[in-house]
This record gives structure tokens, C-alpha cells and sequence, in this order.
């Protein structure tokens, strides 16, 4: 029997590596004969700088930048070859704040662009930008304001780069926007399709994650619209409606329109690299695991990304989650089985810490069906 183990990160408690290593100990827990194919995985969030630096032997250089909070932190750039990787979410990331301090109309993606122009500096032909993760909701402007794009208020006044200045931006100049960037070729690495606006955008999916409250959505959104319709109208092409414009709060459509990004599956950027589709080609079961499963596992996430590649070999996937929602649609795309493995007693406190323990418990639980359903 060999099993193919394909996990992204379960956020706030245990990296894709980590996971990985807890599920193939509760397979062995139960029978030490079975082989197993550890394949840690990311999909544009969390954990897939890196992912991709360790596969492609590349290093690690960190930078002082401004933070989500517009504080001081060191961030990283991998740099692998004349490529640079740079992960929005160790700049202006959930990760680096509190439950208190999520509020997208106080931070910013300015660190980003400082992190651009510090890759640029080293001299790189191209820039991966991972989009997952963020806690910004500002339309990319904080980002292009570090890169000299000016964003002005009636009164001629820079606007605030946070998600409250989308409303006040009158006028977009380039004239100070760095020229250097026309030079590399831009890849924005997505874990997410969505357009930057309407219901199915960045404000109405993820901005309540963030810490947007229900009562702002419709304001804020039609604030996104606004902006974008006046980069739209400048660079006279529809940017906002395409997928993955929606990207980390609209970094997506900020890549798209002013950097002339191609946007790929991050998970599609990660597969490739490290040749999972081989690996399914030739196992008996795949298993599965995140932080959190629902309905929006369809659009761009890992795990689905990982079922559709066996689903062309015709084999069964089995997920694992901290966290299940809409069962019912998840079978429906075509998972096997799918189980938390977070005890109901326990507070989420305890089960981020106990996050390999339940993994690892969980998956030696199930392990009679999981090598005997046909």
C-alpha cells in the first residue's frame, strides 16, 4: 500500500511540513509497511516562499520594511537565481497580527512594495509575488505607492494607503511610478479566483476574515469599484473582472493593471515543482489536509487542487481538517471522506497547540476504513 500525503499549512498551528509528518506517524501507528510519499504543498498563502526556496535550493535575505500596521519588521525575499519570491503574507499578513489588531481599514501593503523595490535593487529579471494571507484590503495601494504611483484626493492630497483611502482617490498619477519595473516579468501566485468586486470580490468573500464588519461591505466594495474603474479607464482594459483580481484584498488587480502581471495557481506553481502529479499517478489512496475546509475549498485551494490531479488517476482522496463546513458540497466535488480533527470539547486555544497530536490521533482512528472502502 503507498499513500500519497499532500498537506498545505494549518494556519496558526502547524506548517505544511509539520502536518505532513503527523499524518504519515499515524499511518505508521497502524501499520509500519505501508509507504508513504510526504508532499508538503502551498497555494499562494502561507508557506509558499518557503516551499519553493527549499525546492529550488535558493536563500533567504530579510529586509527592514513597513508592516501592516505601518511598524517596522524584517521581512524575506527568496531569491533563486535571477528570480525573486516574495510572500505577502510574512509583510502584510494575518500572521503578524492579534485577533485584536485585524482591521483592514488600518493596515496597509506598503511593506510589499518597499520588498519590490529591494528585489529590483538585486538586480532580478523576474518577481513571484505569493498573494495568500493577506490582511489588507486596500486594492493594492499601498503597495504601488511604494513603487511612486501617486493616489490624490480632490484637494490634490495623497490619499490615506490603507482600505479608507480607496474612497477619496480622485486622480492616479504615474509620473513618479519607477520605471525599472517595465523591465521584469511579474507572476502573481494566487490561492484564490475571485474578481475584485461584487459578491463573489475581495470585500464580500475575505473581508470579514480580516476583521471587515458586515455593515461596511457594500461601501467598501463600491469604494474598490470606483478605484478600479478609473485604472480601468486609464489603461483602457477590464482588469477588475479577472480571476484572481480579488487576490489578497485586490493585490491581484494591482499586479494585473499596473505591473502587467500574469496570475497563476499558486497550488499549479507548487505541484509542478515538485512533481506531485507523478507521485499520484502511482499510490493507492491520496490524503489531504488544511486548516479549514468548506464550500470556498473549490476556488483555488489546495486540497481541491490535489483532488482534481487524482481524480484523473481515479484515486480516492481523504481530508483532514481543523475545521469542516458544507460537508455536503465537499462530497459532492468529490472527497471520500473528510473529517475534523479538532474534539468538540476543545477550545480552538488548545487546538491550534494540540494542532499534530489530533492529526496524528485522528488519521490512526480512521485508518481501518481509509485502506479497506473500495
Amino acid at each position: 500500500m503507498k499513500i500519497v500525503i499532500a498537506t498545505d499549512s494549518f494556519k496558526e498551528s502547524m506548517t505544511a511540513q509539520e502536518a505532513a509528518k503527523a499524518l504519515e506517524r499515524g499511518v505508521h501507528c497502524y501499520d509500519k509497511t505501508i509507504k508513504t510519499i510526504l508532499c508538503p504543498l502551498a497555494d499562494g498563502g502561507e508557506g509558499t516562499l518557503d516551499t519553493l526556496v527549499l525546492a529550488l535550493q535558493g536563500e533567504k535575505v530579510e529586509y527592514e520594511v513597513t508592516g501592516p500596521l505601518f511598524n517596522k519588521i524584517m521581512a524575506p525575499i527568496g531569491y533563486v537565481d535571477d528570480m525573486a519570491i516574495i510572500e505577502c503574507a510574512k509583510v502584510c499578513g494575518l500572521e503578524l497580527l492579534d485577533e485584536t489588531q485585524k482591521d483592514p481599514s488600518q493596515t496597509t501593503s506598503y511593506g510589499l512594495g518597499e520588498l519590490i523595490v529591494h528585489a529590483v535593487e538585486h538586480q532580478v529579471s523576474k518577481i513571484m509575488i505569493c498573494l495568500g494571507g493577506s490582511a489588507t484590503n486596500d486594492g493594492g495601494i499601498g503597495m504601488l505607492a511604494a513603487l511612486g504611483v501617486q493616489f490624490l484626493d480632490e484637494s490634490h492630497h495623497v490619499v490615506s494607503y490603507t482600505m479608507e483611502g480607496l474612497k477619496d482617490i480622485c486622480n492616479i498619477c504615474l509620473d513618479n511610478f519607477n520605471q525599472r519595473l517595465k523591465d521584469i516579468e511579474w507572476i502573481g501566485v494566487c490561492d484564490v479566483i475571485n474578481p475584485l468586486c461584487g459578491n463573489n470580490g475581495a470585500t464580500y468573500i475575505y473581508g470579514p476574515q480580516k476583521g471587515l464588519s458586515q455593515a461596511k461591505l457594500e461601501s467598501i466594495d463600491q469604494a474598490m469599484f470606483q478605484y478600479a474603474q478609473k485604472a480601468d479607464f486609464m489603461f483602457q482594459k477590464d482588469y477588475m473582472i479577472q480571476p484572481g483580481a480579488g487576490a489578497a484584498g485586490g493585490l491581484g488587480y494591482a499586479m494585473l493593471a499596473f505591473l502587467k502581471a500574469k496570475l497563476r495557481s499558486g497550488f499549479e506553481i507548487v505541484s509542478e515543482t515538485i512533481h506531485l502529479e507523478e507521485a499520484i499517478l502511482h499510490c493507492d489512496k491520496v490524503i489531504v489536509g488544511e486548516g479549514k475546509l468548506d464550500k470556498q475549498t473549490q476556488f483555488g485551494k489546495t486540497p481541491y487542487g490535489v483532488l482534481q490531479i487524482a481524480q484523473k488517476y481515479h484515486k480516492d482522496v481523504y481530508a483532514f481538517a481543523g475545521k469542516i463546513e458544507d460537508v455536503d458540497v465537499l462530497k459532492q466535488l468529490g472527497f471520500k471522506s473528510v473529517y475534523t480533527i479538532t474534539p468538540h470539547y476543545m477550545p480552538l486555544s488548545i487546538a491550534l497547540k494540540k494542532g499534530q497530536e489530533n492529526l496524528e490521533k485522528t488519521i490512526f482512528e480512521h485508518m481501518e476504513e481509509i485502506i479497506n472502502e473500495i
